[in-house]
């Protein structure tokens, strides 16, 4: 009689992953970050601030046809099941006892996992991941134009996930440079793969840049232990820790003779270096090495085949458990909050629905926070923005332009806990403090562009104050007194993010006429006593009262403080 693992069927384990998936995703709350994706689906482009377009496309799949959490996450479901399909397919289509070995050790991994269902662009990346590697190891088979087309287009479709998709790219041809060199194929693969992302490219030259300028300003952060430690934790955690002894294994069981498995070996170890030496520059998130989920199942799977019974069983033991204490966390995600003795992870609907019933039907407008305001049009179905100032970073928002609908209008303000407002009250979202306050008339002053006329010193001192004439432009009318005044602030930006601002004044006018440059601010600026010496960046922004400036309403003018 034979043994039930030898009837299993992939379309079987295909199908429960998929049945699970869509419970999950259906029950579980979404993440702030889901709905920020969610409003990128909401307005389908070739490109976004944080991202390439893979994630809006993944959401758009279900946004508009099936309700709330399912319906954003649909799609992440789907590609979800077409990864498990394209690992399926590298791992050569196992059978039988391997084929339980291999789900197994799909099963143990937790970015497999958690972007089975939470829709984040690392699941469009794990399915590209997948599918490029398939393709790569085809062409290193055989080079022909056939494999050549197919691996460019997997090249692009890495790149269209997230930007450090080249490093995937990077990692795997590096041992094999010399050799792929001399292949006209490959040439035209990086020549096909190229074309392709030309849409992207095109988006990022019509909007000046923003992805690549946010991701490639670098950081420059004093160096921290902690930064390095908190890197080695997290890799060491997030790939199970009952399985580092058999990755290791494998790792050092595995053939180097074999050119695809050498490209796995170098993926492996490049990734984990590079966000390794990145630690020096500011802290690294977890989930920047997911992909190596792929080859890192791809080097296991493949030398556990050739171990001895009771190795096989041991690492189906830890791979079984593993998986069953990431089964056990998505069970608690999925249960109702009245059973869990902790607070429910994402559980964000009711401080929503404690604002909308503030609120009502009037627009909401968050300092800081893409990710409130993102979570507040999700839950409520009622219209949210954001806007930033020089305490938050851009976003997305700073390129749509769906707030003009908000000038002149009553609208509710959601400060942060700091904002100095005497008719604000506090509100208590899922963490934190934030304050609240309905606006008549509201301005929309971050659409001021703001030009300073400055004839600055070569260096300045603390204390020694210097002439300058701040012009400004509108594109539509705006009030600068008003039930919430705006004020001109001066400030200067250190390389290191360190920013200082003090206010100016008094203005010269109480309006500006629509786009029509006018006279704001003439008079001087000195640096206040105490600040920090060195090369700074001097600009200005005006602010809201109590907040702080705004950000990136003028350019920055070079200065040195002695």
């Amino acid at each position: 009689m034979s043994s039930p693992t030898f009837c299993l069927r992939p379309v079987w384990l295909l199908l429960a992953w998929v049945l699970l998936n869509l419970l999950q995703a259906g029950l579980t709350p979404v993440d702030p970050d889901e709905t920020y994706y969610w409003m990128y689906a909401g307005r389908l482009d070739w490109g976004y601030f944080d991202h390439p377009p893979a994630v809006a496309l993944v959401v758009a799949l279900g946004r508009d046809w099936l309700p709330g959490a399912l319906g954003l996450r649909l799609g992440t479901v789907l590609v979800s099941a077409a990864t498990v399909t394209a690992v399926y397919q590298l791992l050569d289509r196992p059978q039988g006892r391997d084929l339980l070995l291999a789900a197994a050790l799909l099963f143990a991994q937790p970015f497999l996992q958690v972007y089975g269902f939470i829709a984040t662009p690392d699941g469009p990346l794990l399915l590209f991941t997948a599918l490029y590697l398939l393709a790569f190891r085809r062409f290193l088979r055989q080079p022909d134009w056939g494999s050549s087309l197919v691996w460019g287009l997997t090249m692009a479709g890495v790149l269209y996930t997230k930007y450090h998709g080249v490093l995937l790219i990077a990692f795997t041809v590096l041992p094999h440079m010399l050799y792929l060199l001399r292949q006209p194929a490959a040439w035209l693969a990086v020549v096909t793969g190229a074309l392709l992302y030309v849409p992207h490219l095109y988006w990022q030259v019509v909007h000046d840049y923003p992805s690549f300028r946010y991701h490639l300003r670098g950081r420059d952060d004093a160096y921290q232990l902690k930064y390095t430690v908190q890197y080695v934790a997290n890799q060491l955690l997030i790939f199970s820790p009952f399985l580092l002894y058999h990755y290791g294994r494998a790792f050092v069981q595995s053939r180097p003779a074999d050119r695809f498995v050498r490209s796995c070996r170098w993926l492996i170890v490049g990734l984990l270096l590079f966000f390794l030496a990145s630690t020096s520059k500011g802290g690294t998130e977890a989930h920047w090495t997911a992909l190596l989920s792929i080859p890192l199942v791809y080097l296991t799977y493949t030398a556990a085949r050739q171990w001895s019974p009771a190795s096989r069983r041991m690492l189906l033991r830890l791979c079984w458990i593993t998986g069953a204490l990431l089964l056990i966390g998505r069970l608690a995600l999925m249960a109702p909050r009245e059973w869990l003795p902790f607070p429910k992870p994402f559980d964000n609907a009711p401080w929503v629905e404690r604002l909308q019933q503030l609120t009502g039907e009037q627009p909401v407008i968050v300092e800081n926070s893409y990710r409130i305001s993102s979570l507040y049009e999700f839950y409520s179905g009622r219209p949210a923005w954001t806007f930033t100032d020089v305490a938050y970073r851009n976003n997305q928002y700073g390129l749509w332009d769906r707030d003009t609908a908000y000038q002149g209008r009553t609208v509710w303000l959601l400060g942060q806990g700091n904002w100095d407002s005497p008719t604000a009250q506090d509100f208590v979202p899922a963490k934190g403090m934030m304050r609240l306050q309905q606006v008549e008339d509201f301005q929309l002053a971050w659409r001021v562009e703001l030009l300073p006329e400055v004839d600055l010193p070569q260096t300045v001192r603390t204390g020694q104050p210097f002439p300058v004439r701040i012009l400004a432009r509108a594109p539509f009318p705006l009030r600068l007194e008003s039930e919430l005044p705006l004020e001109l602030y001066a400030i200067l930006w250190y390389p290191d993010g360190e920013k200082v601002f003090w206010k100016l004044g008094p203005l010269e006018t109480a309006t500006l006429p629509a786009d029509t440059v006018t006279p704001l601010y003439t008079g001087t600026v000195t640096i206040p006593p105490g600040t920090a010496p060195g090369e700074v960046q001097l600009a200005f922004g005006l602010a809201y009262r109590g907040m702080p400036p705004l950000r990136d309403q003028s350019v920055s003018l070079p200065l040195r403080l002695d």
